[in-house]
């Protein structure tokens, strides 16, 4: 305890996960709406439960006292432009600036999978810039999501990176915990963690790559036993973001001795064997909607919710949150019973606005931010419910802003018409808007997967239905150029999956 006191360690966050294939660019405003936060407010915009107050304690304990700069979090999205990130960065590398002559270390609350129209690896970018103003053994640790575009720059601007271990992801505090025990490490007298890394020509959609069973769990199950080996201070695999149009596209293994590059090494490698000897069974297999309909048509009632996700749509992965996809389906093959769904359209909401509670409206839905993925279509219902969409999640834990959202009840079809994409990943939208998703017959969720963790405990079933979209699970359906080949599952006939 305290072993570390008189130390300073500046706190900075910028958090964005990027869709290449969605259409259109995020701005500035996006930030400006999720989260983007100067001085004390840095430490609990997370509300005590992110990768921030996981370092914090862990800080605490040592004895560093923690200087709060700034912090942004776009939340998921198109590429971001240019011109936000050239604000982002600026704002961050100024607030850095004011202190870095007065701290010990800098820890970063990143992503790791931000891209921009010109660069495809802002994190690398971000830890260089700083690395720039500061000497070369200056520690900067930072804390990133399970689905990071690990890339060489990277590793090398500094040796003391986490990543969480979890997917559906629920360790935020725990990494940042992590995180910052890599900074005590590199402030202990004689401290000197160094990373070593192996990546992988293997790519799969996020539906396969849950930890809490299956082939990942097993390489978790393995990572957990590593960092028991002494000499090892961290360990992490990094399922990255598939729907990326970046040249170093693939999954990582990242282990960080005490000054062991050898052991490192060794142990990356295994991980990476591991991974790489699993890609047939990360690969997901969804389900046909139309049968996937017809069979719940054919359940009894008190078989419910059925839980079904349209991952190809996931705000959270980055795309649009605009599929008309299962509402087509569902007017095609009609469920007698109640159903809750949700979709971005933002003309919908002003005409359910112009409307009123209670007044019916003739509308189009789908398809008015990614026609190229969806179609249109025309249906007709009642305004239930008018709200301001501004709501608590509790996956990931912060405040959460869909614009003006509504309830637009077409036969037993709830639909929650959102002015933003939404977040599925819990279901407090749903009781945001008064829909208690246990009382369903079905319920979309627009996730690729991380779903689970909240609505798998009270689902009758958790059903992925294949549907298109900028986060279809089917890559190969996707237009990808820019990962350097060969790539599995691009390429099946792959002999040495290491790069």
């Amino acid at each position: 305890m305290n072993e570390l006191k008189g130390k300073k360690v500046a706190v900075a966050g910028l958090t964005f996960e990027s869709n290449s294939f969605a259409p259109g660019l995020t701005e500035i405003d996006q930030f400006e709406r999720y989260l983007m936060v100067e001085g004390p407010g840095v430490l609990t915009s997370g509300l005590g439960k992110d990768e921030i107050a996981g370092a914090t304690k862990i800080a605490h304990d040592a004895g560093i006292e923690l200087v709060p700069t700034f912090s942004a979090d776009g939340g998921c999205g198109a590429t971001v432009s240019d011109a936000a990130y050239a604000i982002l960065k600026a704002r961050l590398l100024a607030s850095l600036s004011k202190v870095l002559d007065q701290v010990d270390g800098v820890y970063l609350r990143l992503h790791g999978a931000m891209t921009t129209q010109s660069c495809e690896d802002v994190e690398g970018d971000v830890i260089a810039s700083i690395r720039e103003l500061v000497c070369p053994n200056f520690p900067i640790a930072v804390s990133t999501d399970f689905h990071a575009h690990f890339t060489d720059k990277m590793a090398k601007g500094t040796d003391l990176i986490s990543g969480y271990q979890t997917c559906p992801h629920i360790d935020f505090y725990e990494t940042g915990a992590r995180a910052m025990k890599l900074m005590v490490a590199a402030l202990t007298d004689g401290g000197k963690p160094v990373l070593t890394y192996r990546k992988l020509k293997l790519l799969a959609s996020s539906e396969g790559h849950d930890t809490s069973d299956g082939p990942m769990r097993e390489v978790l199950d393995r990572l957990h036993e590593m960092e028991k080996i002494p000499g090892v201070l961290d360990a992490t695999v990094y399922c990255t973001q598939p729907w990326l149009e970046v040249e170093e596209l693939g999954w990582t293994a990242v282990v960080v001795t005490e000054n062991d590059p050898d052991l490192g090494r060794k142990l990356a490698d295994e991980l990476a064997a591991m991974m790489w000897d699993r890609r047939e069974r990360v690969m997901y297999s969804k389900r046909d909607v139309t049968e996937v309909l017809e069979h719940i048509q054919k359940t009894p009632s008190s078989q419910r919710p059925y839980v079904l996700a349209d991952g190809s749509d996931s705000p959270s992965a980055g795309s649009s949150g605009d599929s008309s996809y299962l509402l087509a389906n569902l007017l095609k093959t009609p469920i007698d019973d109640e159903v809750f769904m949700t979709m971005t359209d933002a003309a919908a909401v002003l005409a359910m606005v112009k409307a009123g509670i209670g007044g019916e409206v003739s509308v189009s839905l789908g398809g008015t931010i990614a026609p190229n993925f969806f179609t249109p279509v025309a249906v007709t219902g009642k305004v239930i419910t008018l709200c301001d969409g501004v709501y608590q999640s509790k996956y990931p834990s912060k405040m959460m802003n869909s614009g003006i959202t509504g309830v637009l009840r077409v036969g037993k079809i709830n639909i929650v018409l959102t002015s933003k994409p939404a977040f599925m990943l819990d279901y407090q939208l749903y009781l945001r808007v008064g829909l208690d998703v246990t009382t369903a017959k079905i319920v979309q969720v627009k996730s690729a997967g991380s779903y689970r963790a909240y609505y798998a405990p009270l689902a009758y079933e958790c059903i992925d239905f294949a549907s298109p979209g900028a986060s279809d699970s089917r890559l190969p359906k996707l237009p990808f150029t820019k990962p350097r080949r060969p790539l599995w599952p691009f390429d099946r006939d792959i002999v040495d999956g290491w790069y």
